[in-house]
């Protein structure tokens, strides 16, 4: 079974689902996500947790492909994303690189970031 997911966030759902087609029958399951880690908060709009609860942002790709129970996990790469959108000169990447367009502002909480990550 192959299943692919448009984005893991914390993990949880995916983890349900791969225990579910299992419990179907599925001997194998590969899962195929169509966007980069998420590994940051997203402050344009997008209701992303903190990096304390971004899966992509504590654990390494074996890692959580062990938390889902998947037998294989492969994520879209950064790269890839922007050779598939038109004009990535203007597409955030925020979530997926920790990198922003734009400075943020002062108020946002260190704790949104976590350890590692640079005021800017």
């Amino acid at each position: 079974m192959v299943l692919v997911e448009d984005s893991i966030v914390r993990g949880t759902t995916l983890r349900n689902l791969v225990r579910l087609v299992r419990s179907g029958g599925a001997a194998k399951v590969h899962v195929r996500v169509s966007s980069p880690p998420i590994i940051a908060p997203c402050f344009y709009g997008i209701d992303i947790p903190t990096k304390a609860e971004l899966i992509a942002a504590n654990k390494s790709l074996d890692e959580i492909r062990e938390f889902v129970g998947a037998d294989s996990l492969e994520y879209l790469s950064p790269d890839s994303l922007r050779k598939a959108v038109d004009n990535p000169e203007n597409f955030c990447m925020g979530c997926f690189t920790d990198s922003y367009p734009a400075p943020l502002p002062k108020e946002f909480d260190k704790k949104m970031f976590g350890a590692g990550t640079s005021d800017q």
